[in-house]
């Protein structure tokens, strides 16, 4: 079975956990996976596959995330890999969410071609309402709710669709 690494980087501990489920998924499948936070640094180097999620803040990956695939980039492209990401991007609503919804945000999009990754999911995340007031507008104009809007069987479904693969 392939040895799989599972590499995050959670702001709030949301993405953290989704990473753990992955893991978890898999190592029930048979896999051998290890799932490390990204501050640790891992080494892709002993895995055959990597899967590499971040929470996305502002549009953007976090900068600990984008910084680990950049220096493992020779490393990560003679692997099979995966990217996901928690955001508000799936959970938003109406004409203008609708839009925005459909999007991949560039700095996003970069980091995929980076690790030349065999998908991109993102997947919904858990929001709480922010102090700052024009935020919380943005948020409302964008048609988003706070809540934990993360979809446990979807990412389930998406662990099995990598097993699936690997297998």
């Amino acid at each position: 079975m392939p040895k799989i690494l599972v590499a995050y980087a959670s702001a709030d501990g949301s993405t953290a956990e989704v990473a753990s489920a992955v893991g978890r998924r898999l190592t029930s499948l048979g896999f051998v996976t290890d799932v490390v936070d990204i501050e640790f640094k891992p080494d892709p180097t002993p895995y055959d596959a990597v899967i590499v999620g971040s929470a996305i803040h502002n549009g953007a990956l976090l900068p600990t995330a984008v910084a680990w695939v950049e220096a493992r980039k020779p490393v990560l492209e003679s692997r099979r890999t995966w990217l996901f990401t928690l955001g508000f991007g799936p959970v938003l609503r109406g004409p203008i969410g609708g839009i925005f919804r459909r999007m991949v945000p560039p700095d996003v999009a970069s980091v995929q071609d980076a690790l030349k990754a065999e998908e991109y999911r993102p997947f919904a995340g858990a929001f709480s309402r922010p102090p700052e007031r024009r935020l919380r507008v943005l948020i409302w104009l964008l048609g988003a709710s706070y809540g934990d809007h993360r979809d446990w069987a979807q990412i389930t479904d998406w662990a099995d669709s990598i097993a699936r693969r690997l297998g």
